[in-house]
């Protein structure tokens, strides 16, 4: 983990000056870009006071990107991101290592990815005439242990509030006597536009698939008991069987095109149940991929698993010299706040047509109706917690939805921050009161969260494609070992050992990834290790702000050294006061506006483009230019990735 510095340009639109004394190489590419952006810039400064920034590493992924490489995946195609500012020197730009192989985010295999195109950051431009900070502005600000460098994080705290962590939210009170309230995005599309892939379905493992891998959506039934009727006790099932189990039913999915088509619209009796089609979390191993790819089938087969808050971002190996750091991040703590994405195209409809979508979380699950004839929609909970495995279903709002009559829809379906959510064709649509939480113990993982996600039909033909599952960030827990007494503090650079690292202490993390398929055995460590950890960190574990205080988070929580990391050393030192982890007020320079230019996408020479400066390296001849392109040449505006900053 590394400092995570945000590198600032003098406010012109051509300069490329860091704070941090770090040396800019001018380049044919850089002055294309200056010229394609002064435009712009001329025009934001006539409206408002602004600054140019570039953002130099990850932290604030996938929200913003630093320094990073791009790659295809080899087996599933899908296009995927890789952080690597680890790669250079931050301060003189020297290349010291190479990121050799990453992670794809959605079939897991290990690519190869020395050779792929690297990138700078994400040109930025901040407003620095804020009036007031809201909770969950990206900000920039000064950082407290060195004020000369400037820092871009998230603020997830606000003036006279302490603040704490737990299972990923963040929770805040005022006072002790008041109750503490999980902290939610005021604006849903803030929320959406945060969100990090867990799987998409346009893009399968084909040859994972050809090896004898099971798909992760397929046709589903609740398991059925002995006398062959349907029992949702997940009581009766084994730690890791599953709730629900792959069946052949009415849905008929279209491998090739990735489609999954239901024909209930003959259907008589109103009463026929709901025909489901469900998501298995499946993750093959480093070694499964192996015997897919060499041996064309699968030793052992696809076990269902928990989601955890793998970032795909952070998925990668260096290489330095001749040794090379292994990827040891893969996600370790269950993710249940999820986001369902789908195209629905409804081709004809009847009073009794119903689709269905579902989330679960724990022992409570979530249920989203709607009635494409009339177009109304239905929201329920299940709470297995209250009522056991034969809870009923409990009706929590009916609203007015767009989905009315036959057409095609994009629809999202939200569980997250203990709110649910639900967009149509890009909308949001209200859902009540009835359906934010406040829920004042954990949600503990359940067999439900082995499949935790479904669609279901009933009494309409119907086309379901482009299957999107995304999950929320995961704040990590994480803070210094320090003493305030002694007015030092740990380096969390210089080794875990002399910090409380991640929610968990000592060999945690590894029990807790060995638990990963049995929901109930992760529950019970997750709990005990989470406990010790609080015990240990007493009061550290909590953030108390005062008046002129904020704190900041990164959204890539795992490869973030923000308040939860800044030490207690500096501040003394330079005659300052306030917290070890706040931010004062005076130290705030703006929000973040508008990502204004991506880098270029270039193209020939196989997409790759042509090299028009290379890296330095410090070799045995000195420091001179390597065969790794820094710039490549020609390109087009990433034009996609030019927007307004949530």
């Amino acid at each position: 983990m590394s400092g995570r510095k945000l590198n600032t340009p003098v406010p012109q639109a051509t300069s490329a000056v860091s704070t941090s004394g770090k040396k800019q190489n001018e380049s044919a590419r850089e002055t294309v870009e200056a010229i394609a952006i002064a435009f712009i810039l001329a025009f934001v400064f006539k409206t408002f006071q602004a600054e140019a920034y570039v953002i130099p590493t990850g932290s604030m992924a996938p929200t913003l990107f630093g320094r990073h490489k791009e790659a295809d995946c080899e087996m599933c195609r899908f296009r995927f991101t890789i952080g690597a500012s680890q790669e250079i020197n931050q301060e003189s730009g020297i290349i010291e290592r190479r990121v050799v192989s990453a992670e794809c985010p959605n079939c897991r295999y290990l690519n190869d990815v020395k050779e792929s195109p690297v990138f700078n950051g994400d040109r930025i431009l901040v407003n620095k005439q804020v009036s007031e900070y809201r909770r969950f502005d990206v900000v920039v600000f000064k950082n407290p242990e060195e004020p000369h460098v400037n820092y871009i994080k998230r603020l997830v705290g606000l003036p006279g509030e302490t603040v704490r962590v737990r299972q990923g939210d963040i929770y805040a009170r005022k006072t002790n006597d008041d109750p503490w309230r999980i902290q939610r995005k005021e604006k849903p599309s803030v929320q959406k536009d945060i969100q990090l892939l867990v799987y998409d379905d346009r893009f399968p493992p084909e040859k994972l698939i050809e090896a004898g891998g099971e798909e992760r959506w397929v046709p589903s039934a609740l398991k059925t008991s002995p006398d062959g009727h349907a029992s949702g006790n997940s009581a009766d099932l084994s730690d890791v069987e599953l709730l629900w189990q792959p069946v052949e039913n009415e849905w008929k999915p279209d491998r090739l095109n990735r489609t999954y088509a239901f024909d209930g619209s003959d259907a008589k009796d109103p009463d026929t149940p709901l025909q489901w089609l469900r998501y298995r979390h499946l993750i093959p191993s480093n070694s499964q991929w192996t015997d897919a790819k060499n041996r064309g089938a699968l030793e052992t087969p696809l076990q269902a698993s928990l989601i955890v808050d793998f970032c795909g971002f952070n998925a990668f190996s260096l290489k330095q010299g001749f040794a090379e750091h292994e990827i040891d991040d893969r996600g370790w703590f269950w993710v249940g706040d999820l986001t369902l994405n789908a195209t629905v195209d409804i081709r004809s409809v009847s009073e009794d047509s119903l689709l269905a979508l579902e989330l679960a979380e724990g022992k409570r699950s979530y249920r989203c109706e709607l009635n494409p004839a009339s177009g109304k929609v239905s929201v329920f909970l299940t709470n297995r917690l209250i009522g056991g495995d034969d809870a009923p279903a409990e009706l929590l709002s009916t609203v007015d939805s767009p989905v009315n009559g036959p057409g095609e829809y994009t629809i999202a379906f939200a569980n997250v921050d203990k709110r649910l959510l639900l967009w149509v064709d890009g909308r949001i649509v209200p859902l009540g009161e009835k359906t934010e939480f406040h829920l004042s113990s954990p949600a503990e993982a359940a067999v439900d969260d082995l499949t935790p996600v479904g669609i279901a039909a009933g009494a309409m033909d119907v086309t379901v494609s482009d299957l999107v599952l995304q999950r929320d960030i995961y704040y990590r827990n994480e803070t210094i070992d320090f003493s305030e007494d002694r007015g030092t503090t740990y380096d969390p650079i210089a080794g875990r050992d002399s910090w409380h690292q991640l929610e968990v202490p000592g060999q945690g993390l590894s029990e807790l990834a060995n638990t990963l398929h049995s929901p109930r055995a992760y529950s019970k460590r997750y709990l005990e290790l989470t406990a010790e950890q609080q015990q240990q960190l007493g009061s550290r574990g909590e953030y108390q702000l005062d008046e002129n205080e904020y704190l900041m988070f990164g959204d890539n929580s795992p490869a973030s050294k923000d308040s939860r990391l800044f030490d207690y050393n500096t501040r003394p030192v330079q005659g300052r006061g306030g917290h070890r982890y706040a931010v004062q007020s005076q130290d705030l320079i703006g929000e973040a506006l508008y990502i204004f230019w991506p880098h270029g996408i270039p193209f020939l020479n196989d997409g790759k483009g042509f090299s028009a400066m290379n890296h330095k390296a410090d070799t045995k001849e000195g420091i001179v230019r390597v065969n790794y392109p820094m710039y490549r040449v020609p390109f087009y505006p990433n034009v996609s990735r030019m927007k307004k900053i949530r």
